[in-house]
Parts: C-alpha cells; sequence; structure tokens
C-alpha cells in the first residue's frame, strides 16, 4: 500500500544565487522526473521561490527519502515530511 506525506523543503539562506542557478537545470529535471514517476503528487513553491510544500507517494519513508536525497540542490535543503494518515487507515 502506498503511503503519503507531506513535505516541506526550505533551501538553506546561506546558499548563494550562483550556487542555485548552476543547479537549477538538474535540480528541475530530477523534479519533474519524480513528479512523472508518480512521487511527487501536489507541490506549492513560495512566492520567495525558497520554500516548497508538497504530497508524495512512496511505498515507505526510505524511498521518499532516496527519492528527496537525488535532487540535485538536496545539500542546500532542510527537509521534513510527515507521514499521513488516510481515511481507510484510521480504523
Amino acid at each position: 500500500m502506498k503511503l503519503r506525506f507531506l513535505g516541506h523543503i526550505k533551501i538553506d539562506p546561506s546558499a548563494t544565487e550562483e550556487e542555485i542557478a548552476e543547479l537549477l537545470p538538474a535540480e528541475q529535471t530530477r523534479f519533474a522526473e519524480l513528479v512523472e514517476q508518480g512521487l511527487i503528487n501536489t507541490f506549492y513553491l513560495s512566492h520567495t521561490r525558497d520554500e516548497h510544500w508538497s504530497l508524495c507517494i512512496a511505498d515507505s519513508d526510505d524511498e521518499l527519502k532516496t527519492a528527496l536525497e537525488s535532487l540535485p540542490l538536496y545539500k542546500y535543503m532542510k527537509i521534513e515530511y510527515t507521514q499521513l494518515v488516510d481515511d481507510a487507515n484510521q480504523a
């Protein structure tokens, strides 16, 4: 059974614009792959573009962690995610 997670990613403010700009094309490509794979389902980017919230779907928290670690900007990210309870599992 797939699990749902709410993720919050914030870019470290110490990352320079140059560092971010250099990795951004690869980040966008990898992010799109995770969306296509269904791991990232819905996402929202803050107006400042340094924070991101997403609904993620994975088989386990390890699968989600591995996927997020594959993002090129991972080393500049502070990541928090919480497993959500599905209605069918609340019994």
